[in-house]
């Protein structure tokens, strides 16, 4: 797996995040009252919906880096096979 691949799947993940996180918010809340004691069944899961935004944030930020190293790397790639062939077609000439 390179680091194209692995960066999709990271945006793959992030899209996930968000879809569960935006279909858990608007979650029906039931509240039964029965002998003084009040119970809530369905309330709001904020904590899940931060973490969910918190992973998908930090899936999206490791995808961008990945593919800027990705593009770094062959750029680098591309620089030194035109240095090496540079070498190559002055090797002709003495070296001072």
């Amino acid at each position: 797996m390179n680091k194209t691949v692995f960066a999709v799947i990271l945006f793959v993940l992030a899209i996930a995040a968000i879809g569960y996180a935006i279909y858990r918010s608007p979650g029906e809340m039931i509240t039964l009252t029965e002998g003084g004691r009040q119970t809530v069944y369905g309330g709001p899961q904020h904590g899940l919906n931060a973490g969910l935004g918190v992973f998908a944030g930090a899936c999206v930020i490791a995808g961008v880096l990945l593919l800027l190293d990705s593009v770094r790397a062959s750029v680098q790639d591309q620089r030194m096979a035109t240095r090496k062939a540079a070498d190559r077609l002055a090797s002709n000439y003495p070296v001072s």
